[in-house]
């Protein structure tokens, strides 16, 4: 690409980006000339409060209900996954593609499941000890562990069925998903057109990821000088977004030096 076009590419998306800047701004500088009348003492309380209660309350009930959820959405897809499975004849490439998507869902589903109970467990975890003083609040306590495990169980054995399956149509990939480099093993079995594909998913997983951690690293700038919240919770998205980052930067060198194979 010629420098001039170079300038002219850069002229073009100049106006774009100057707006969404001064977009950002105004809404910053409102939102924050609007919280400077919220008292942090006042809303700390309240906030506490109402953790309290979804911890103790509603989150071992949602808990339950995941973990019931996950195997009624899950099970018809698997087995509707495995009866076409059974009499696929190796060549039909839209019935190959149709149980391919039965199994991602399925393996989308768990893992989404099991990332979400781990959010309930900690709400449940941060009411304290105090929480499960009464009857009630051990009987609460106990349904939350209980159904954190039921969902735990639920994700392994719906993901080893579902690679199990994928091997049975792929006879190349040799893997077990309880292996511990499993994924890295996967990988090595994977075609080119399979790594193609994995790697359009990464980087949009990455592009994603890099747009989320910085809408939360904003708003959770705010949080601190509004809600006294402290530095903490942006350390963390931060953590995630720069191990994000520096993931991707060091694989992309790694990757572009001179004969080296992607694997």
């Amino acid at each position: 690409m010629k420098n001039d076009e170079i300038k002219q590419a850069n002229r073009k998306a100049l106006p774009k980006f100057l707006l969404f800047a001064v977009v950002c701004t105004l809404v910053g500088g409102v939102t924050g000339y609007f919280s400077a009348d919220v008292e942090p003492d006042s809303l700390a309380p309240m906030m506490k409060n109402v953790g309290a209660f979804f911890g103790i309350r509603i989150a071992p009930w949602l808990m339950l209900a995941l973990a019931i959820l996950v195997s009624v959405v899950c099970l018809p897809l698997y087995r509707s996954a495995k009866k076409l499975a059974a009499v696929w004849n190796g060549e039909d490439e839209d019935l190959y593609n149709t149980i391919d998507q039965k199994l991602s869902v399925v393996l989308w589903l768990a893992s989404a499941a099991f990332i979400l109970a781990l959010f309930l467990l900690t709400a449940t975890y941060s009411v304290g000890m105090e929480g499960i003083d009464n009857a009630n609040g051990f009987v609460f306590f106990f349904i939350s562990i209980a159904a954190f495990f039921a969902i735990m169980v639920e994700a392994t054995v719906f993901q080893q069925k579902c690679v199990d399956t994928t091997k049975q149509l792929n006879p190349e990939k040799k893997a077990s998903v309880y292996d511990m480099h499993f994924q890295k093993k996967w990988m090595a079995d994977c075609d080119e057109a399979e790594k193609i594909i994995i790697g359009k998913c990464a980087f949009k997983a990455y592009s994603a990821t890099n747009i989320v951690c910085a809408v939360f690293a904003v708003a959770l700038a705010v949080c601190a000088l509004t809600f006294n919240i402290g530095f903490l919770p942006s350390l963390i998205v931060c953590l995630i977004w720069i191990v994000n980052l520096s993931v991707y930067s060091c694989e992309a060198l790694r990757c572009s030096k001179a004969g080296n194979k992607i694997s």
